[in-house]
């Protein structure tokens, strides 16, 4: 059996991303519906729909909390505004 050895900070932040790898996408999507949205190719309800929909399936209200989730949503919209 090997000692383990400290880690670095590169190693550390690579293990978070891959971690928060679900949240960090679900953030990239709620931009680009947002993006779609301020467009008109779709509608705000429906894509807040497909985001909510998303964020359960993939037990990010659960992993994240409902608040930050919907944190996430909120910023895309109003930056797409």
């Amino acid at each position: 059996m090997t000692a383990e050895l400290p880690w670095t900070a590169l190693q550390a932040e690579v293990c978070m991303n891959v971690a928060n790898a679900n949240f960090y996408a679900f953030a990239a999507e709620a931009e680009r519906l947002a993006h779609w949205v301020r467009l008109g190719v779709v509608s705000k309800s429906t894509a807040a729909d497909y985001l909510n929909e998303s964020a359960s399936y993939n037990q990010l209200y659960f992993e994240y909390g409902a608040d930050r989730i919907q944190a996430v949503m909120s910023e895309a919209f109003e930056v797409a505004a």
